[in-house]
């Protein structure tokens, strides 16, 4: 089951950075549903894991993850499913995953014959719109952070969710994950915009395998406060008004997301 989580934890990262890697699209938005299937699969399984008492992580090996071409990609995404599935077991979780994919495999060899188009999502030609060099520089390296950060934030959320009897609690970590989610996709498709998409890399146990939860919750505060932090000195810094309203918009978002962790620290008062 170990063996299988990490697998079925990298497929998702590749499902969910190819979609990203395509323009926006209906061949993009069926990527997107499946990744969010696959992360779904993959917190299934974790919290199967823990019912039979057996512990689990977050471990997996770095992936290397660019292509030239659409058809590339849907190759490499149709054959790291075949590769996952040689390690089903049997039972209602497995069958469900295996119905999810026999669905996702049909529509990957479509797409492989019907669409193909040239990629650029992984070139680092670090164009985007009219922006000055001062502003590319400072964007890339925003990109570079919170692409890692919303990778770490879901997997840390994901593990205390699945952790936690308290129900509270638990809504809290599903709303935050859902946050995180949706500002893991915005920043990949900026990053694959400029060229610089890449799957982020690994998370160390002792993010997400800590004993105090009043702690890492006001740790959180504190990490949430600095990244609107970001977000305003990122919004002043670019020179382009959509893209200065967006980190406006992340901004105030985060504002939420500390109510919320302050919701969930009153929990051990």
């Amino acid at each position: 089951m170990n063996k299988l989580l990490r697998m079925k934890h990298e497929l998702w990262l590749k499902m969910l950075f190819g979609a990203l890697a395509l323009p926006k699209g209906e061949v993009q938005d069926v990527l997107l549903d499946f990744a969010n299937i696959e992360y779904r699969h993959m917190k299934w399984l974790a919290c199967e894991m823990k019912e039979v008492g057996r512990s689990f992580d977050w471990e997996r090996e770095n992936i290397a993850f660019s292509f030239d071409s659409s058809y590339e990609l849907f190759v490499r995404l149709n054959n790291t499913i075949e590769d996952v599935q040689m390690y089903y077991g049997d039972g209602a979780l497995y069958d469900r995953m295996k119905n999810d994919e026999k669905f996702m495999l049909y529509k990957l060899k479509q797409f492989q014959k019907e669409y193909r188009i040239d990629l650029h999502s992984f070139d680092r030609h670090l164009t985007y719109k009219n922006l000055d060099q001062d502003s590319l520089k400072v964007l890339v390296q925003f990109l570079f952070e919170e692409i890692y950060k919303e990778y770490e934030l879901i997997l840390v959320y994901t593990y205390s969710q699945i952790h936690t009897d308290n129900a509270t609690l638990s809504l809290i970590f599903e709303d935050l994950i859902y946050e995180s989610l949706y500002h893991l996709k915005s920043f990949g498709i900026l990053a694959a915009r400029l060229g610089i998409l890449n799957i982020p890399r690994p998370v160390m146990k002792e993010v997400y395998l800590f004993t105090d939860m009043k702690e890492f919750l006001r740790k959180g505060i504190d990490e949430e406060l600095a990244a609107k932090e970001q977000c305003r000195a990122l919004s002043r810094a670019i020179k382009d008004e959509e893209l200065s309203l967006f980190f406006d918009f992340i901004n105030s978002q985060e504002d939420y997301h500390i109510e919320l962790m302050k919701k969930a620290l009153k929990q051990f008062a």
